[in-house]
């Protein structure tokens, strides 16, 4: 997953949070291709790791602006942990279905993130920016 101009918030904090976790998907999207199975448990660790504390700084920034869709967006940010953590477990316990379960690992971050980004953090950065963050 390639970071791309269109992915931009506007807030350098959030954007460069977004570069990195982009960059850790990629990480991962390419070790399920190459079949290592103890990095593509570790990447999806960390970048669930990571994604926790990025979904903090910007709940942080939901709490500051009073946010109106801030329930909605931690929901989104707590479903999207959960269904990384149990496509990590996925893997891990079927073995047998690795390549499979890479792929849908794949396709299911890379089209949360990418909407998610686009749709619901480009809206928080939008209210951030009008309140005066």
């Amino acid at each position: 997953m390639k970071w791309h101009s269109s992915y931009e918030t506007g807030n350098t904090t959030v954007d460069n949070d977004h570069k990195e976790i982009f960059s850790l998907v990629d990480s991962l999207i390419n070790s399920s291709f190459e079949n290592q199975r103890e990095s593509v448990t570790k990447a999806i660790d960390y970048l669930a790791g990571y994604v926790v504390r990025h979904f903090g700084n910007e709940e942080r920034l939901m709490e500051e602006s009073n946010y109106p869709r801030m329930e909605e967006h931690k929901k989104q940010h707590s479903d999207f942990v959960g269904v990384a953590l149990g496509l990590r477990e996925k893997y891990v316990s079927q073995p047998e279905n690795a390549s499979d379960i890479g792929l849908e690992i794949n396709k299911t971050i890379v089209d949360w993130l990418s909407e998610h980004v686009l749709g619901s953090d480009k809206a928080l950065a939008d209210h951030y920016k009008k309140w005066g963050g």
